[in-house]
């Protein structure tokens, strides 16, 4: 369970560190930035309210450093948080330009070229026009001059490391959707892609087992592309999600191993 005093003093230590950081800084500007509203903003500010683990993951990700973020995941959320530490955190750059990023996955064709930028593999102007044409050139020099992406002597555009993390809940289920506009139906059927899509019904104490299915194949997906034996020249995208229909079942639940 999560200890909730412990979250807040840690959050509001990070909200006032962060509001230090610079004059122009202020909670309703973190209340734009997160899409949280500005009176939750100042009840958690002010130490008056515990935030829901959701809200939480907004602020901490416009707070926080990367390395923070990952440690603040690993005190109170610490699936998420060893997960980040194991996957990716030795791999991203310790102060990355959220804004930059947060902005331009949100926008098409930046989405899509930036995805593939940001591999070991990299990409080439010759390949986006190719893909995307002049549109996703000129979506290409907008990163480059924003710093963004960057473009080697050797002509491959890349982003500053080979890995990269978002954890703020909307942000992933933006690249989530822009993933449903990039599928490729034709490849369906063969090696190039796969699609599925299941509903079930079990016990509430297999629930668990759910979320660990998912996050074994994470590990593993992560564990294949990482190998310096399986680098190539053919990008993909993977997204994987899982949900309860009725989130009051699974609150039922917890109550009663409380109560028990």
């Amino acid at each position: 369970m999560v200890n909730e005093q412990a979250l807040l003093t840690d959050l509001v230590d990070a909200i006032n560190a962060w509001m230090q950081g610079s004059r122009s800084r202020s909670l309703s500007g973190l209340a734009r930035r997160t899409s949280v509203a500005y009176s939750t903003i100042r009840r958690i500010a002010q130490s008056e309210s515990v935030p829901h683990p959701y809200t939480a993951l907004s602020i901490s990700e416009v707070v926080m450093t990367t390395q923070q973020r990952v440690e603040f995941l690993k005190n109170h959320f610490p699936t998420i948080g060893n997960l980040m530490d194991e996957c990716y955190v030795n791999s991203i750059r310790p102060d990355p330009n959220d804004e930059s990023l947060i902005r331009y996955i949100r926008q098409e064709p930046h989405n899509r070229i930036f995805n593939i930028a940001a591999t070991k593999k990299g990409t080439t102007r010759s390949a986006i026009l190719s893909l995307c044409g002049q549109m996703g050139v000129d979506a290409l020099e907008e990163m480059i001059d924003d710093a963004l992406l960057v473009e080697m002597p050797d002509g491959t555009v890349k982003y500053t490391h080979d890995n990269w993390a978002v954890s703020n809940v909307e942000d992933i289920l933006d690249l989530v959707r822009h993933s449903t506009e990039h599928f490729d139906k034709h490849l369906v059927g063969t090696e190039g892609a796969s699609l599925m899509h299941a509903t079930g019904a079990v016990r509430a104490e297999l629930v668990p087992q759910l979320k660990a299915l998912v996050l074994k194949f994470m590990k593993d997906l992560n564990a294949l592309k990482d190998d310096q034996n399986s680098e190539g020249g053919v990008h993909f995208f993977c997204d994987l999600m899982y949900s309860l229909y009725d989130r009051n079942e699974w609150n039922r639940y917890v109550n009663q191993e409380m109560d028990g």
